[in-house]
């Protein structure tokens, strides 16, 4: 069966639809404009993001909903480092009654966590192709989701063996 896998964010929100061997379809929920510290721009901006999502998965039948949860980073003093965390939040509350599973960047993307997805993310920026539909993943966004996808499947298939 196949999953939603999401990277979240509030200019660009990756979507990958996928299974253990294909991408599906993919999409980017890209927003125009900057929010700042616009605290009604932000609910505003995080409800579309919730709708575009929503409205794009109804017609795939999916097992869970992957998504990227948010760490924060020692050192990255962004002055809007809190708008992806409450789109998280938001979006969770949104896709409220799906399987929900939250990885974190730095279980799927940190070359140096045991059981990441980085080979698949080089892969990619390389050029290569590990899945058929590769091809439609044509922005970091979407390589993120990816990959996320890529490592559910990789834990799913340990917990079966």
């Amino acid at each position: 069966m196949a999953v939603v896998a999401i990277d979240p964010g509030t200019s660009n929100t990756g979507l990958v639809y996928m299974d253990e061997r294909r991408i599906l379809c993919a999409l980017t929920v890209s927003m125009k404009g900057a929010v700042r510290s616009d605290q009604d721009a932000l609910l505003a901006r995080a409800a579309a993001i919730a709708d575009r999502v929503s409205g794009w998965m109804a017609d795939k039948p999916h097992e869970a909903v992957v998504i990227e949860g948010f760490v924060g980073y020692p050192g990255r003093q962004g002055g809007y480092t809190f708008q992806t965390p409450y789109l998280c939040g938001f979006l969770h509350k949104a896709l409220e009654g799906e399987r929900l599973v939250i990885q974190t960047s730095r279980q799927v993307l940190n070359p140096r966590t045991r059981g990441n997805a980085t080979r698949y993310l080089d892969a990619l920026r390389m050029g290569k192709k590990p899945w058929a539909g590769s091809e439609l993943l044509t922005n970091e966004h979407l390589r993120s989701a990816a990959c996320h996808g890529a490592y559910y499947y990789e834990r799913k298939r340990h917990e079966t063996e």
